[in-house]
């Protein structure tokens, strides 16, 4: 009978020092038992239940993964770096509300990056490259942050296209003290929004191609900025920015 996958889950997640050995080397057992902090009778066990659920088989001695066994060490891989994460933004999570509406996509494969605690607050380079180099800028932000000027200006370059969503406060701050950094683009044509509610992130869709979602703290300090370029966050992305212009104000002249 075919495994159910809460039981290869619990093998895999239970055996996973023991797999990715596997995988990586193809031992016997003894080998194994020597490179691993486990006893003999832990790696019997062990390599028992993997073959039970068809991730190793054992051939003339020698444990080999099977192609499901290598999918699933990769999914779990992709696991624990999605739980990594987790434990790298953990604190401005766990203070956003419950309605923040983030999808979990954001967090997988992605890379993070925490800005300095104090001011002045630096721009995050390899974001501030990006955005410099892009063509279509999307940002969504209900706080002014160094980045939001970047966009302005690289707006101001032919051929690139921005798109700018923010809440009315952001928008005032930019009129009333840089009103030649956001009012040309308004004149231009530019997608310029206000009226967005979002609860403590922004959102830097670059090209369509790559995503950057800051997340603030309770005192408007952004403390932690990820990066991603998986299609499903992408995608997200899309979707979200989409439903929040149809719920904005489009500024025209």
């Amino acid at each position: 009978m075919a495994s159910s996958v809460s039981e290869i889950a619990d093998v895999v997640l239970k055996r996973r020092n023991i797999l990715e050995y596997i995988c990586e080397y193809q031992p016997d057992k003894r080998t194994v038992v020597e490179n691993l902090p486990e006893s003999r009778p832990t790696v019997d066990r062990a390599i028992r239940e993997l073959e039970d659920h068809d991730l190793v088989e054992r051939t003339d001695g020698v444990c080999k993964p099977t192609y499901t066994g290598i999918i699933a060490c990769e999914l779990c891989e992709d696991f624990q770096d999605s739980f990594k994460m987790l434990t790298e933004t953990g604190a401005e999570l766990a203070s956003l509300p419950l309605d923040a509406e983030l999808d979990t996509s954001v967090f997988l494969d992605g890379d993070v990056f925490h800005p300095p605690d104090y001011a002045p607050y630096e721009t995050i380079e390899p974001m501030d490259e990006e955005i410099r180099g892009g063509e279509e800028l999307v940002a969504v932000s209900e706080v002014l942050i160094p980045h939001i000027n970047t966009i302005l200006e690289q707006g101001m370059v032919d051929d690139v296209d921005v798109t700018l969503l923010v809440n009315d406060e952001v928008l005032d701050v930019l009129l009333e003290n840089q009103p030649d950094s956001i009012i040309p683009h308004i004149e231009s044509g530019d997608a310029v929004y206000r009226g967005i509610d979002v609860s403590r992130y922004s959102l830097f869709l670059i090209d369509g191609e790559v995503l950057y979602t800051g997340i603030y703290s309770q005192t408007n300090h952004l403390s932690s900025v990820i990066r991603n370029t998986n299609s499903q966050a992408i995608q997200w992305a899309k979707d979200h920015i989409s439903g929040l212009r149809e719920g904005a104000t489009l500024l025209t002249v």
